[in-house]
């Protein structure tokens, strides 16, 4: 996640009420209305954040997550709340995901699948692939052939971060290291919103793409196309 600074000129007070409105409507909380409207909403952004990565070529992109059980290990300078957070998410992914191959902490970096680094902001380079200069918390993830993802790093600034940053950093770069690679414009209260926020849980789309993500029904390597019109039919949603 970026840092983005967003400077206004005044151009005058009409003007700057109709920008105000603008940001207000792109950015209202995910709030459906009904079930059909929930999933058809979810599976849009679900489309958006799966097969549109951050950094990377979109027009690649294929589904990608783990088929295996998940190891995950904590170092670096990682706090206690830290820690906690880790431990709190790890359990919400395995009761509230399902189909999701399960998630745990193990102690030994040499255990794990998922390696999690609390270190300098400008040291991350160093420890994550592909990392690009300026974010905060960054991933890469490893699949094989057949799409499925079989390593991941995660770098987390310890020292530009306050403690409510990071619990939002981690939970952010895991989601996107399971399968989940891409940001949207569209909901703030979401972890996957491309705009700095410190929202500290997960809202009800996050869940929802990750459940879609994770459905028995798609498969690594599915196309945007091929997911779209299989969910479709999961859900029994219509144009």
């Amino acid at each position: 996640m970026r840092r983005i600074l967003c400077v206004l000129r005044r151009i005058g007070v009409l003007a700057a009420c109709l920008l105000m409105i603008s940001a207000a409507a792109a950015e209202r909380p995910f709030a459906p209305l009904n079930e059909t409207d929930a999933a058809k909403r979810a599976l849009d952004l679900f489309c958006e954040c799966a097969f549109h990565p951050e950094y990377g070529d979109a027009d690649a992109a294929r589904l990608t997550r783990w088929e295996q059980e998940i190891t995950v290990w904590i170092g670096g300078s990682a706090t206690q709340e830290d820690l906690r957070t880790a431990d709190r998410f790890l359990e919400e992914l395995n009761t509230r995901v399902e189909g999701f191959p399960g998630i745990r902490r193990v102690r030994r970096d040499t255990d794990a699948a998922v390696r999690i680094w609390f270190v300098p902001e400008y040291l991350l380079g160093s420890y994550i692939e592909g990392y690009v200069q300026g974010n905060m918390g960054f991933f890469h993830f490893n699949e094989d052939r057949s799409f499925r993802i079989v390593s991941a790093r995660i770098g987390i600034a310890s020292d530009s971060t306050e403690q409510e940053e990071r619990n939002h950093l981690l939970q952010e770069e895991l989601v996107g290291a399971l399968g989940l690679p891409g940001d949207h414009t569209r909901y703030t209260d979401s972890i996957l919103y491309d705009g700095w926020t410190t929202v500290q849980t997960l809202c009800d789309a996050d869940w929802r793409m990750l459940n879609m993500l994770y459905r028995p029904e798609l498969a690594p390597g599915q196309t945007e196309e091929q997911a779209r019109e299989t969910l479709r039919g999961v859900y029994g949603l219509r144009d």
